[in-house]
């Protein structure tokens, strides 16, 4: 079933978003098949003795599959003096958040479910640096402080942060974890997760 087409490019290019799968490049991805989905999405200014010179935005969603291809929707461009040398920053930013709601709400919650179904019925994943089984959810030990554990005493909610990333909060409302600024790999599968184990 066809639920949205969004587009990448300010030519008019788009993805197209089903039930089961995405269309995009003339490729067809089934969301059963994707091993990891990461998004990315940030604008950077280029200054000279602090007078802008250029604007960049980094952005896309990348997609591994199970059987080790990658699928990728870039959406790099770069202007100098506001003059586009790859595509117009400007528009490309404007694209963005669209495509990561999409994604989001489509492509992540649609790979949360297997996820939820291995959960319930016995098994821990580990997503995004969390290993989680139906009575906690547990952060990979860092050298600077103890691993976070998570269960349904102290959680609260998940929400998506203004870098793309998710914070998890506790009951009066602190943050517990935070998925890591360097990798967002399956992050966005956290939130249905937790809310369907926890909530």
């Amino acid at each position: 079933m066809f639920l949205t087409e969004v587009p990448f490019k300010s030519n008019g290019e788009s993805a197209q978003f089903y039930s089961d799968h995405l269309e995009f490049n003339g490729k067809s991805v089934l969301y059963d098949e994707i091993e990891t989905l990461e998004t990315r999405g940030g604008t950077t200014v280029y200054t000279y003795f602090g007078i802008p010179m250029g604007r960049g935005f980094d952005g896309g969603v990348f997609l591994k599959m199970s059987n080790g291809k990658r699928h990728n929707i870039v959406m790099n461009a770069v202007s100098v003096f506001g003059i586009p040398i790859i595509r117009n920053p400007r528009k490309i930013e404007k694209l963005y958040p669209a495509l990561f709601d999409a994604v989001y709400l489509i492509v992540a919650k649609e790979m949360a479910h297997k996820c939820i179904g291995m959960i319930r019925e016995g098994a821990t994943v580990e997503v995004a640096g969390l290993s989680i089984n139906s009575s906690e959810a547990t952060s990979k030990a860092k050298s600077s402080k103890k691993a976070t554990v998570i269960s349904k005493e102290n959680y609260r909610e998940c929400q998506l942060t203004s870098d793309y990333g998710v914070a998890i909060y506790d009951k009066p409302g602190d943050i517990l974890w935070s998925s890591s600024v360097w990798s967002n790999k399956n992050n966005l599968l956290i939130p249905y997760i937790l809310d369907n184990i926890f909530g």
